[in-house]
Protein backbone atom coordinates (compact mmCIF):
# COMPACT_ATOMS: atom_id res chain seq x y z
CA UNK A 1 0.00 0.00 0.00
CA UNK A 2 1.80 3.27 -1.05
CA UNK A 3 2.30 5.56 1.66
CA UNK A 4 0.34 9.18 2.18
CA UNK A 5 1.87 11.98 0.31
CA UNK A 6 2.40 14.63 3.38
CA UNK A 7 4.02 18.18 2.53
CA UNK A 8 6.13 20.20 4.63
CA UNK A 9 6.87 23.58 3.93
CA UNK A 10 10.06 24.99 4.50
CA UNK A 11 12.28 28.27 5.81
CA UNK A 12 14.88 30.51 4.34
CA UNK A 13 18.81 30.89 5.85
CA UNK A 14 18.63 33.89 7.89
CA UNK A 15 20.94 35.72 4.83
CA UNK A 16 17.66 34.55 2.36
CA UNK A 17 20.24 32.58 0.52
CA UNK A 18 19.17 29.44 0.75
CA UNK A 19 15.81 26.99 1.89
CA UNK A 20 16.85 25.45 5.54
CA UNK A 21 14.76 22.11 6.76
CA UNK A 22 14.98 20.95 9.93
CA UNK A 23 14.83 17.06 9.85
CA UNK A 24 12.63 17.02 12.76
CA UNK A 25 9.79 17.20 10.42
CA UNK A 26 10.26 14.46 7.70
CA UNK A 27 12.27 11.67 10.18
CA UNK A 28 8.62 11.90 11.95
CA UNK A 29 6.51 12.12 9.02
CA UNK A 30 8.75 8.90 7.86
CA UNK A 31 8.81 6.91 11.12
CA UNK A 32 4.55 7.52 11.31
CA UNK A 33 4.35 5.76 7.78
CA UNK A 34 3.59 8.91 5.40
CA UNK A 35 6.36 9.78 2.45
CA UNK A 36 7.57 13.40 3.27
CA UNK A 37 7.69 16.15 0.63
CA UNK A 38 9.59 19.21 1.24
CA UNK A 39 7.80 22.64 -0.38
CA UNK A 40 10.04 25.18 -1.83
CA UNK A 41 8.08 28.63 -1.44
CA UNK A 42 10.31 30.49 -4.25
CA UNK A 43 8.11 29.44 -6.94
CA UNK A 44 4.95 31.29 -9.12
CA UNK A 45 2.22 30.73 -6.65
CA UNK A 46 -0.14 29.38 -9.80
CA UNK A 47 1.75 26.35 -9.43
CA UNK A 48 0.35 25.40 -5.61
CA UNK A 49 -2.84 23.96 -7.52
CA UNK A 50 -0.06 21.48 -8.87
CA UNK A 51 1.30 21.28 -5.87
CA UNK A 52 -1.44 19.99 -3.73
CA UNK A 53 -2.44 17.73 -6.59
CA UNK A 54 0.56 15.48 -5.04
CA UNK A 55 -0.38 15.90 -1.56
CA UNK A 56 -2.59 13.79 0.89
CA UNK A 57 -1.86 15.75 4.10
CA UNK A 58 0.33 19.05 4.50
CA UNK A 59 2.45 19.90 7.97
CA UNK A 60 2.96 24.47 7.64
CA UNK A 61 5.81 24.64 9.54
CA UNK A 62 8.48 26.67 12.45
CA UNK A 63 10.12 29.95 10.92
CA UNK A 64 9.77 34.04 11.51
CA UNK A 65 7.52 36.11 12.41
CA UNK A 66 4.26 36.79 10.00
CA UNK A 67 3.53 40.57 8.57
CA UNK A 68 0.97 42.00 11.45
CA UNK A 69 -0.38 44.03 8.68
CA UNK A 70 -2.80 41.27 8.31
CA UNK A 71 -4.37 42.49 11.67
CA UNK A 72 -3.86 45.42 11.29
CA UNK A 73 -0.51 46.23 13.09
CA UNK A 74 2.86 47.14 12.73
CA UNK A 75 5.74 44.77 13.51
CA UNK A 76 7.22 45.10 16.83
CA UNK A 77 10.75 45.68 17.38
CA UNK A 78 11.17 41.95 19.13
CA UNK A 79 9.95 40.43 15.50
CA UNK A 80 11.91 38.36 12.49
CA UNK A 81 10.11 39.43 9.54
CA UNK A 82 9.47 36.49 7.70
CA UNK A 83 10.54 36.40 4.14
CA UNK A 84 7.73 38.05 2.06
CA UNK A 85 7.98 35.25 -0.45
CA UNK A 86 7.44 32.23 1.87
CA UNK A 87 4.17 34.39 3.31
CA UNK A 88 2.99 34.65 -0.13
CA UNK A 89 3.23 31.00 -0.83
CA UNK A 90 1.92 30.02 2.26
CA UNK A 91 -1.22 31.83 2.11
CA UNK A 92 -2.07 30.79 -1.21
CA UNK A 93 -0.81 26.83 -0.18
CA UNK A 94 -3.34 27.33 3.11
CA UNK A 95 -6.21 28.45 1.16
CA UNK A 96 -6.07 25.54 -1.51
CA UNK A 97 -5.37 22.85 1.09
CA UNK A 98 -8.22 24.45 3.12
CA UNK A 99 -10.64 24.28 -0.05
CA UNK A 100 -10.17 20.70 -0.75
CA UNK A 101 -10.15 19.66 3.05
CA UNK A 102 -6.86 18.34 3.09
CA UNK A 103 -5.89 16.92 6.80
CA UNK A 104 -3.43 19.74 8.08
CA UNK A 105 -1.10 20.19 11.08
CA UNK A 106 0.53 23.74 11.99
CA UNK A 107 3.45 24.06 14.33
CA UNK A 108 4.56 27.28 15.93
CA UNK A 109 4.45 29.67 12.94
CA UNK A 110 2.09 27.08 10.90
CA UNK A 111 0.25 27.32 13.59
CA UNK A 112 0.22 31.04 13.84
CA UNK A 113 -0.73 31.08 9.98
CA UNK A 114 -3.75 29.30 10.10
CA UNK A 115 -5.53 31.47 13.28
CA UNK A 116 -4.49 34.66 10.55
CA UNK A 117 -5.91 32.56 7.89
CA UNK A 118 -9.04 32.55 9.11
CA UNK A 119 -9.02 36.15 10.01
CA UNK A 120 -7.81 35.94 13.69
CA UNK A 121 -4.42 37.92 14.90
CA UNK A 122 -1.49 37.09 17.43
CA UNK A 123 0.30 38.99 20.00
CA UNK A 124 3.20 39.43 18.57
CA UNK A 125 5.55 39.74 21.72
CA UNK A 126 3.77 37.29 24.79
CA UNK A 127 5.96 39.23 27.67
CA UNK A 128 4.18 42.78 26.62
CA UNK A 129 0.42 40.92 27.12
CA UNK A 130 1.21 38.26 29.88
CA UNK A 131 3.48 40.05 32.56
CA UNK A 132 3.68 36.60 34.96
CA UNK A 133 4.09 34.88 31.92
CA UNK A 134 6.44 31.12 31.85
CA UNK A 135 9.12 31.44 29.79
CA UNK A 136 8.08 30.85 26.73
CA UNK A 137 11.27 31.95 24.03
CA UNK A 138 14.08 29.78 23.38
CA UNK A 139 16.51 31.49 25.31
CA UNK A 140 19.89 29.85 24.68
CA UNK A 141 21.35 28.26 21.37
CA UNK A 142 19.91 24.35 21.39
CA UNK A 143 18.05 24.84 25.14
CA UNK A 144 14.34 24.97 24.96
CA UNK A 145 11.81 25.69 27.93
CA UNK A 146 9.20 22.63 29.07
CA UNK A 147 6.10 23.56 30.49
CA UNK A 148 3.10 21.65 30.99
CA UNK A 149 -0.09 22.84 28.56
CA UNK A 150 -3.40 21.40 29.57
CA UNK A 151 -5.81 19.80 27.09
CA UNK A 152 -9.62 21.39 27.02
CA UNK A 153 -12.80 19.78 25.73
CA UNK A 154 -13.02 17.28 23.52
CA UNK A 155 -10.74 17.53 20.40
CA UNK A 156 -8.78 15.37 17.90
CA UNK A 157 -5.59 15.57 20.05
CA UNK A 158 -6.88 14.75 23.78
CA UNK A 159 -8.84 11.74 22.17
CA UNK A 160 -5.53 10.13 20.70
CA UNK A 161 -3.76 11.26 24.16
CA UNK A 162 -3.66 9.30 27.97
CA UNK A 163 -3.97 12.49 29.93
CA UNK A 164 -5.36 16.08 30.25
CA UNK A 165 -1.64 17.51 29.80
CA UNK A 166 1.17 17.37 27.81
CA UNK A 167 4.93 18.57 28.44
CA UNK A 168 5.48 20.89 25.28
CA UNK A 169 8.75 22.47 24.58
CA UNK A 170 8.33 26.07 24.56
CA UNK A 171 10.55 28.31 21.42
CA UNK A 172 7.63 31.02 20.46
CA UNK A 173 7.96 35.01 21.44
CA UNK A 174 4.03 35.21 19.77
CA UNK A 175 0.51 33.72 20.28
CA UNK A 176 -2.85 33.18 18.93
CA UNK A 177 -5.03 36.73 20.17
CA UNK A 178 -8.04 36.81 18.52
CA UNK A 179 -9.42 33.15 17.34
CA UNK A 180 -10.05 32.59 13.81
CA UNK A 181 -13.23 31.58 12.27
CA UNK A 182 -14.22 28.14 13.37
CA UNK A 183 -11.53 27.51 15.19
CA UNK A 184 -11.87 26.86 18.91
CA UNK A 185 -9.32 26.63 21.79
CA UNK A 186 -8.26 23.37 23.03
CA UNK A 187 -5.11 23.69 24.90
CA UNK A 188 -3.43 26.25 26.97
CA UNK A 189 -0.35 26.91 29.10
CA UNK A 190 -0.75 27.52 32.93
CA UNK A 191 -0.05 31.19 32.22
CA UNK A 192 -3.08 31.41 30.14
CA UNK A 193 -1.51 31.44 26.30
CA UNK A 194 -2.84 29.67 23.47
CA UNK A 195 -1.29 26.29 22.73
CA UNK A 196 -3.28 24.79 20.55
CA UNK A 197 -6.71 25.59 18.16
CA UNK A 198 -8.43 23.34 15.74
CA UNK A 199 -11.13 23.60 13.50
CA UNK A 200 -13.18 19.98 14.44
CA UNK A 201 -15.71 20.41 11.23
CA UNK A 202 -12.28 19.38 8.73
CA UNK A 203 -10.98 16.23 8.54
CA UNK A 204 -8.21 17.18 10.35
CA UNK A 205 -7.43 21.51 11.03
CA UNK A 206 -4.78 21.28 13.54
CA UNK A 207 -2.38 23.85 15.30
CA UNK A 208 -0.29 23.37 17.72
CA UNK A 209 2.15 26.23 18.80
CA UNK A 210 5.33 24.41 20.50
CA UNK A 211 7.61 21.80 18.19
CA UNK A 212 6.49 18.16 18.01
CA UNK A 213 9.21 17.30 15.87
CA UNK A 214 11.80 18.35 18.36
CA UNK A 215 10.31 15.93 20.73
CA UNK A 216 8.64 12.99 18.10
CA UNK A 217 10.85 10.33 20.12
CA UNK A 218 8.43 10.63 22.74
CA UNK A 219 5.14 9.26 22.75
CA UNK A 220 2.56 11.58 22.70
CA UNK A 221 4.39 13.91 20.79
CA UNK A 222 5.24 11.45 18.38
CA UNK A 223 1.38 10.66 18.27
CA UNK A 224 0.61 14.17 16.45
CA UNK A 225 2.18 12.99 13.51
CA UNK A 226 0.65 9.10 13.47
CA UNK A 227 -2.31 11.36 13.54
CA UNK A 228 -1.83 13.46 10.24
CA UNK A 229 -0.72 10.13 8.63
CA UNK A 230 -3.60 8.46 9.47
CA UNK A 231 -6.06 11.09 8.44
CA UNK A 232 -4.28 11.35 5.28
CA UNK A 233 -4.60 7.72 4.53
CA UNK A 234 -8.03 7.45 5.10
CA UNK A 235 -9.31 10.27 2.83
CA UNK A 236 -7.95 8.18 0.09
Amino acid sequence: MARPKIGITIDHTNALTAYEHPYGYSLAVDRAGGLPILLPYKVNTSLVNEYVDLLDGIIFSGGPDLDPAAWGETYHPKCVPIDPARERFERALLAEVERRRIPTLGICLGSQLMNVHRGGSLHQFIPDHFPNSLEHRRMEKDVEQRHPVKLQGDSSMKRILPGEEILANSSHKQAVNKVGRGMRIIATSPDGVIEATEDSTYPLWLAVQWHPERLADEADHFALFKLLVDKSSSGK
